[in-house]
């Protein structure tokens, strides 16, 4: 028969006894996690996140597409650029659909 022998718990942990610690929370990088809560609520249309591990700003377009569109940059001016772009891309797309043969320049 094989018998083991309990190791005698050190520290906070010991055996028969529920003791919890405290742990801290942080809270990291304020400063970009609020300017990406201001731009989404200034910015209608789109979910706007940053991300603390890639340290990237993320923008979801909550409008409808035809696939899913999400950009990521650096920078928060960065971001708005390309969302502006992707507004713009997605509105003369629109308009190319619903006018039918239209070219977009000619009149």
């Amino acid at each position: 028969m094989i018998r083991r022998c309990l190791a005698r718990a050190r520290g906070r942990h010991r055996d028969g006894h529920a003791d919890t610690a405290s742990v801290p929370q942080y809270t990291w990088d304020h400063e970009a996690r609020a300017e990406a809560a201001m731009l989404e609520i200034t910015w209608p249309g789109w979910s706007v996140l940053y991300g603390t591990g890639s340290r990237l700003f993320h923008a979801i377009a909550t409008w409808p597409t035809p696939e899913p569109l999400i950009i990521c940059d650096r920078t928060i001016d960065g971001l708005k650029a390309q969302m502006r772009e992707a507004e713009t891309t997605a509105l003369l797309h629109r308009w190319a659909l619903t006018s039918g043969s239209a070219t977009i320049g000619h009149f």
